[in-house]
């Protein structure tokens, strides 16, 4: 296992670069990590001589196989600690991303499992705490079905009207419109949960809407990538908007 200063560089590469997807130059690294440009340096290059990076000619770095592998896995324990934290023990979101960068480096990838496994069957009408202030309050005797299936009239209400929001900040993803820039703050529903945290969006992660398709399913582009998220699904993710 590598020591938690490697995973969380190898971790901050892969979010920049979108999942791995391109190359990252230094002084984003440093920007992400908040270090000085000559320990930023020093921790790139020994990553390079390990195998985990690629110096490209550009002086830009780019994750190996080997160096994806690792990254990948770090994230993901991540996105799994963080969601479990708001969705399920209702910790402020900011909070859970600090404690989530803690954890992540001595939790195993079995016990990971375990946590998405447990979210993904959560009894039916568990849900954390909003995140948001209390965005969204779910009664726990109303069934996990009913929450998470939208009726044809919440599909076709206008805009900004969203059935479960309180106040003008606060709507699904369903309610937003084509360029505007919003932060995930809850998931309704546990069993959404596994899949989403697969594509990166949990709360905090800010995604942007890309397009509002005929039948209404919305593309949003999240760490670089572009997804196509089903109506019923963008209804389940309450969003807030950014300051």
């Amino acid at each position: 296992m590598l020591p938690s200063t490697l995973e969380d560089y190898l971790e901050a590469i892969f979010t920049i670069a979108g999942d791995g997807g391109r190359s990252v130059g230094s002084q984003e690294v440093v920007a992400a990590l908040g270090t000085e440009e000559a320990a930023a340096g020093a921790t790139v290059a020994s990553l390079v001589r390990e195998g985990y990076l690629e110096q490209l000619a550009d002086d830009t770095v780019r994750l190996t196989e080997k160096g994806l592998a690792v990254a990948s896995r770090v994230a993901r324990k991540h996105r799994v600690l963080q969601c479990f934290l708001t969705e399920m023990l209702g910790v402020d979101a900011d909070a859970a991303d600090k404690e989530a960068c803690t954890l992540e480096h001595g939790i195993s990838d079995e016990t990971i499992d375990r946590l998405s496994s447990y979210m993904d069957s959560a009894p039916p009408g568990h849900a954390g705490r909003c995140p948001a202030c209390e965005i969204c309050t779910l009664e726990r005797e109303t069934p996990d079905e009913a929450i998470d299936r939208p009726s044809m009239s919440d599909l076709r209400r206008p805009p900004g009207r969203a059935r479960h929001c309180r106040g003008r900040d606060a709507c699904t993803l369903l309610d937003c419109k084509e360029g505007d820039t919003v932060r995930v703050a809850m998931i309704r529903g546990p069993r959404r949960n596994r899949r989403l945290l697969d594509l990166g969006i949990f709360p905090g992660e800010i995604v942007q809407i890309r397009r509002k398709l005929p039948n209404h399913s919305v593309v949003v582009r999240v760490k670089g990538c572009d997804i196509a998220i089903s109506p019923e699904i963008a209804m389940s993710i309450i969003v807030e908007s950014c300051p």
